[in-house]
């Protein structure tokens, strides 16, 4: 762990490094611990059902958060910079509300959907996202609040609650239903992961209050909407794109393969996720720092924090690769049980591609911190409707192996595009490569 701690030269930035890593591990941690415990208990098909409607609902929560947490992660040290607290309380303010009428309006839309033809949904699908609809608002302000702490450069804070929380209390929320003895369905399931979103968004709003309200009471508002519009448009766009473009096979693998095809793809995708676990982990912890560099026009600094954090990345990827390659089979049974035993090879084709993802760094998280986020969705908007045409064919006669085969291709594809055209337009190498 040493060598983490001399990787970065800035104090701010090793501290966040390590704290971000250390709170996304036990995050990942719990995340897939309660994707065990949710495959075992609920089964093949009712696991499937809970994905498919839980994925529904993160979509759509992404959506309605209108791209701001990324927007307040690249204004709010820009403006800490200015020393501009009221552009910081008018961005805070409008996010808020935009969240809240957002989300009004999708509960009417949702609502005149469940009087016209919810029945016409499969009944526990139906029932399950129905339930769920509360969860939107709570994760979109849930967003809020951590990107504002995170933009704070109150990066542990602001991770804690939007990440680590929520999936602890939700673990402790089903062993205390299962061991309860009451019936675990995709139902109450939803509801109790409602019950740990609702708790760690008032735990959010304590850190908040604690760390910004107090500075921002008594200055006035200042709002820059048109500003704010035309940044977050694809912001909004992109985030919206993004969640898709994780999502949009298991949709397709739920319209023309199975719902145990749903669930074996998500084993499979979890196990992948920790490949890159900590890319999400860093990128989170360096996205104010590379605003602040790139704002400061301190590009060598910005070289430095990319250069060193996508080497630690890879680092910490190959041997999760190694390991799921060689015993991901038993790994598998062991923890899932044999009839999940048909997502390895899947897993393995999708590490593949998480650790070329690894190797060629945060290089989203620059485009998107340096103004070149519409190139950024232009990108994503491209790979996504290739993932939805190209994954139809493949679902069809290859069931979950073709699902990955594809992501994991498009996936490899998307980054060398981004890596070529970063280095092009900032002259910024994102890789584990040494290349100018």
């Amino acid at each position: 762990m040493k060598f983490l701690f001399n990787f970065f030269n800035s104090q701010q930035i090793r501290n966040a490094a390590v704290g971000s890593l250390g709170i996304k591990f036990f995050s990942a941690f719990f995340a897939f611990v309660n994707s065990i415990l949710l495959a075992r208990i609920l089964g093949v098909e009712a696991f499937g059902i809970y994905v498919l409607a839980f994925s529904i609902l993160i979509l759509a929560s992404v959506l309605v958060s209108l791209g701001l947490p990324k927007l307040m992660t690249r204004f709010i040290p820009k403006y800490e910079v200015e020393q501009n607290l009221g552009a910081v309380k008018g961005l805070l303010i409008q996010a808020l509300k935009y969240v809240l009428l957002a989300s009004g309006i999708l509960g009417v839309v949702a609502f005149l959907i469940y009087l016209i033809g919810w029945n016409s949904i499969d009944n526990v699908l139906g029932k399950t996202l129905y339930f769920g609809l509360l969860l939107i608002p709570i994760l979109a302000m849930t967003s809020i609040s951590a990107a504002s702490l995170r933009g704070l450069r109150f990066i542990l804070l602001g991770q804690f609650h939007d990440t680590f929380l929520r999936n602890l209390l939700f673990c402790i929320g089903i062993l205390v239903f299962y061991y309860g003895g009451m019936k675990l369905s995709p139902i109450s399931a939803i509801l109790l992961y409602t019950i740990a979103g609702v708790i760690s968004f008032l735990v959010g709003l304590v850190f908040l209050h604690r760390k910004l309200f107090q500075k921002i009471k008594t200055v006035k508002a200042e709002y820059y909407n048109n500003l704010w519009l035309k940044e977050a448009t694809p912001f909004t766009i992109d985030s919206g794109i993004q969640e898709l473009k994780s999502k949009v096979i298991t949709y397709i693998l739920a319209v023309f393969g199975s719902i145990e095809a749903v669930a074996l793809f998500d084993v499979a995708s979890r196990g992948a996720a920790l490949v890159a676990f900590t890319l999400d982990g860093l990128n989170t912890a360096i996205a104010p720092y590379i605003s602040k560099a790139f704002e400061s026009k301190n590009m060598e600094s910005l070289q430095r924090i990319v250069t060193k954090t996508s080497r630690i990345i890879f680092v910490f990827a190959l041997p999760v690769v190694i390991v799921f390659v060689i015993g991901g089979k038993a790994l598998l049974n062991f923890l899932y049980g044999n009839v999940y035993e048909d997502s390895y090879v899947p897993l393995v084709i999708l590490c593949i591609g998480q650790l070329v993802n690894a190797a060629t760094g945060s290089v989203g998280l620059v485009l998107n911190m340096t103004g070149y986020q519409s190139t950024y969705t232009k990108v994503n908007f491209v790979i996504t409707m290739a993932n939805a045409v190209l994954s139809i064919p493949f679902v069809i006669y290859l069931d979950v192996l073709g699902a990955s085969i594809i992501f994991s291709s498009l996936l490899v594809i998307q980054n060398l595009v981004l890596v070529l055209f970063l280095n092009k337009r900032l002259n910024i190498n994102s890789t584990i490569f040494t290349f100018r």
